[in-house]
């Protein structure tokens, strides 16, 4: 939650109280009162998702990220908010989680009582979803007399200000009241003054003059002005306004436009689309903005005679998510769900654009169609910067400014940062500044991009530029050593790889694109997708292909299938004719690791003396000074080898000369997986116990960790589950399986760990799933050409002899058939089936304070 309080607003005001995100306090009338880091957090949390109830999953996983947190902690977190603030302020839920509740100041005075003097709207509309976005608005006014609310086209900024206003003036009580001005129908900057004038009853003069009696007559008086609709204008509103606020002290401006107008002590609330659930499966999806405001219009335009079944809400909340939360488009789309349904609805989104027609009589014409408001955005760009949008829209999941050159070859730096620039500032692109700087378009405004670059006929196939340009940034990406970078990039990256595979003539971009995706997909737990990249591209790897990318191809291909996720004998196929590249091409580091994962393969299939002879190689190719990287990962081999041979003694002493050498370069990765072997060498010499805690210390660790650290993650649950079994522990080994498997099922590792299941499942008494389990722990072992390790082989062993006397041999053979012939999801669902779903094992480390 720390690192996210810079997001918030400079001050969120309530009726007694109020939350200082920057400040990390809360003032309660007037004064400071003492919260602990992990209340405050939680009540910004709560304060930041006003609308809708928050569950205890996500406050555990935002306010407590990484720990093992009982209910009691959350308790005491809750009194101590409602102790300090009210017992109103905070409202359980039952079975939900929690809610905020607490009114703004007058809030209810202000949306019922009567029009302030001006022009507001009698009846203000209804907001969905905008109760944290309309409290930093009001909180802005606190320090500020101009504040402009930014936004795409239809994203709610009128909607917001007229609300906005209401409450400004219920606060202040303005004397000459609150007047909107709708500049839509301003043509010309020049009768921006004569519009003002108008609406308020000013005298004008000489429309040359309009301007300057609009600020000689505004400057004594006392009143709200809300500018609804700048963009078009921006130049001359800018100007007014600046020179207002020099002259009238007791006027405050409110503006709503697609950017900034840039102007002295101005204030920027940028509004985002309406909140959207990630998918239907979230905790009470109909709470959230977006969901809300499509219902209640989908009633609206059904008489109020509209209650959706579970199978209208998963369209629902599909419709909600491909439009972006978007308002004016959510408009369109209920005005469309009386005809066609909420089905009908969402299988034409593909053709968004002329379906989302229509709205109100009285609206705008810009606001008739998605089109048009869109449109209205488009024109207001130079035709250049308008090249620009629409060709960055062939990106499908945002993208970096360095791809963005690749693809816009012809564009120098300082001109595309200009364009992106001014892209922003319009609110047609967003930028993610988290890590990598990152560049996003809406969906709604990507279609339209789209279908402009589609009418342009300049003769470029710009989705054969997008295919280049990733193989480009893969390459870039593997230079800089950022595999967070290329992970970013993985959605764009799918694309690519798969338009280049369907279009002839593009091998060389395929296998670019497969190979060194592989190493961050490898790197972040999908192996599986890795892998099967690698053999899409297979039949493309010729000797037309660069050396240095076939080697790399087959290396990556050879490493990732070790471990029996491709046969082992192909995996040293694989090596080898990549280890033979690297040494004509002169590449020592890269012969290393080939080396390395030779030996690991030759490990794996039992013959000991090759995997001694390539780690040699290894040892010769580090040199007098080898890297410490090279070091660590060798030593980590070494250490499963001096395992398999029964050296325990030999195997714990590379590991302690390793460890150092990866806390002191912070290769995390490493040093989990030594901690894991070290757990395991517990196991093979018999001190169960004590593998035990050394795998729930690693866990608990672990707790939160990213998926890099699901290859040592799945090796301490597995060790978990063994040694707790071995413990005589059953019912904790029992409980852990699941979560092994699915750890294991991350990593590609499933059907290596079955033998493993297969003695829980015996201990338990479950035998015909426990013969399952071996039938498939001896079906891997025989595909993958893999010799099981002793941990394997002990639980083998002790699982036969629990079911043996126990299960007649027809029962034994036809179950153990049955498990050699499962497929992975059978083998899950066995899983589920036979395993209660609660690891209490791994709760033995409860955080210790609040």
């Amino acid at each position: 939650m720390n690192a996210n309080a810079h997001d918030a607003p400079a001050a969120l005001k309530y009726e007694h109280f109020e939350i200082h995100p920057r400040l990390r306090q809360v003032w309660v009338r007037g004064s400071a009162v003492a919260l602990g880091g992990r209340a405050f957090d939680l009540l910004l949390l709560l304060a930041r998702r006003h609308e809708r109830v928050v569950t205890k999953d996500e406050i555990f996983q935002q306010v407590w990220p990484g720990l093992v947190v009982e209910d009691n902690n959350l308790s005491v977190q809750i009194s101590a908010l409602r102790k300090a603030l009210g017992a109103d302020v905070i409202k359980t839920v039952s079975g939900r989680g929690y809610q905020f509740t607490a009114p703004l100041p007058d809030a209810a005075a202000a949306d019922a009582g009567e029009a302030p003097p001006g022009n507001l709207p009698v009846r203000p509309p209804a907001l969905y979803g905008r109760e944290a976005e309309l409290a930093q608005l009001l909180a802005e006014f606190a320090q500020a007399d101009c504040v402009t609310v930014c936004g795409l086209a239809g994203i709610g900024k009128t909607t917001l200000a007229q609300v906005a206003a209401r409450r400004l003036y219920g606060r202040k009580r303005h004397a000459q009241g609150a007047w909107c001005i709708d500049l839509t129908q301003v043509r010309e900057p020049g009768q921006l003054g004569l519009a003002i004038c108008h609406t308020i009853g000013l005298e004008p003069g000489d429309e040359r003059e309009a301007l300057a009696a609009c600020l000689a007559q505004l400057q004594h008086r006392e009143l709200l002005l809300v500018l609804d609709n700048c963009e078009h204008v921006v130049d001359a509103a800018a100007a007014f306004v600046d020179a207002l606020l020099a002259r009238a002290e007791r006027v405050q401006v409110l503006a709503t436009s697609q950017e900034p107008l840039h102007v002295r002590g101005e204030h920027l609330l940028r509004l985002a689309p309406l909140a959207v659930p990630d998918s239907v499966d979230c905790p009470d999806v109909q709470s959230y903005g977006a969901v809300r405001m499509l219902l209640e219009r989908v009633r609206a335009a059904m008489g109020g005679h509209f209650e959706p079944d579970a199978a209208d809400i998963v369209h629902l909340v599909e419709i909600c998510r491909q439009l972006d939360g978007i308002p004016l488009a959510l408009e369109f789309a209920a005005s469309r769900i009386p005809l066609l349904g909420p089905a009908g609805v969402r299988s034409r989104l593909h053709d968004r654009l002329r379906l989302l027609t229509g709205g109100q009589r009285s609206a705008p014409p810009r606001h008739r169609s998605l089109q048009a408001a869109l449109e209205w955005s488009h024109q207001l760009l130079s035709r250049r910067t308008r090249h620009v949008l629409h060709r960055l829209a062939v990106f499908p999941s945002g993208f970096s400014l360095e791809g963005a050159a690749l693809l816009l070859t012809a564009e120098s730096d300082s001109d595309l940062v200009e364009h992106l620039n001014l892209l922003v500032d319009r609110s047609l692109v967003t930028l993610q500044a988290e890590g990598r700087r990152r560049y996003r378009m809406l969906e709604t405004t990507r279609a339209f991009a789209l279908d402009c670059l589609g009418q342009e006929q300049d003769g470029i196939d710009w989705h054969s530029r997008l295919a280049r340009a990733m193989a480009a940034l893969c390459l870039l990406g593997a230079r800089e050593r950022d595999t967070v970078w290329l992970h970013q990039e993985m959605p764009n990256m799918r694309a690519a790889l798969a338009w280049s595979l369907a279009h002839p003539g593009h091998g060389e971009v395929a296998a670019t694109i497969a190979t060194y995706t592989s190493v961050v997909l490898g790197a972040t737990g999908a192996i599986g997708e890795a892998i099967d990249n690698l053999l899409r591209v297979q039949h493309l790897i010729s000797d037309e292909l660069p050396e240095a990318l076939r080697a790399r191809y087959w290396h990556w291909l050879g490493r990732l299938g070790v471990e029996g996720r491709l046969p082992g004998s192909l995996c040293i196929d694989y090596l080898q004719k990549a280890d033979a590249m690297f040494q004509d091409q002169g590449e020592p580091l890269h012969r290393h690791g080939c080396q390395r994962h030779l030996a690991e393969a030759q490990l794996l299939a039992g013959r000991l003396d090759l995997a001694e002879a390539h780690l040699q190689t290894a040892r010769a190719l580090e040199g007098p000074r080898p890297r410490a990287s090279d070091r660590v990962r060798r030593l980590r081999v070494e250490v499963l080898l001096a395992a398999a041979r029964g050296d325990h003694r030999m195997a714990l002493l590379h590991a302690q000369t390793a460890l150092p050498l990866a806390e002191a370069h912070e290769f995390e990765h490493y040093r989990m997986l030594l901690i894991a072997d070290m757990a395991w060498s517990h196991l093979q010499v018999g001190h169960a116990n004590a593998a035990v805690a050394s795998c729930q210390d690693l866990l608990v660790h672990l707790q939160g960790a990213n998926l890099r650290f699901g290859l040592a993650r799945a090796r301490a649950m597995t060790g978990l589950t063994a040694a707790l079994v071995a413990a005589g522990r059953v019912d904790e080994a029992a409980g852990a399986v699941i979560r092994t498997a699915q750890a294991l099922r991350q990593e590609n590792l499933l059907r290596s760990r079955c033998d493993i299941f297969a003695w829980v499942a015996a201990a338990a008494g479950a035998l015909p799933a426990a013969a399952q389990f071996l039938g498939a722990g001896d079906e891997f072992a025989a595909s993958s050409g893999m010799e099981r390790d002793p941990i394997s082989c002990m639980a083998r062993e002790r699982a036969l002899a629990l079911i043996e006397p126990r299960l007649a041999a027809d029962d034994l053979q036809h179950w153990r058939h049955q498990g050699a012939i499962a497929d992975e999801a059978e083998l899950m669902a066995l899983v589920r089936a036979q395993f209660a779903p609660a690891p209490a094992a791994l709760h033995d480390a409860p955080e210790t304070a609040p």
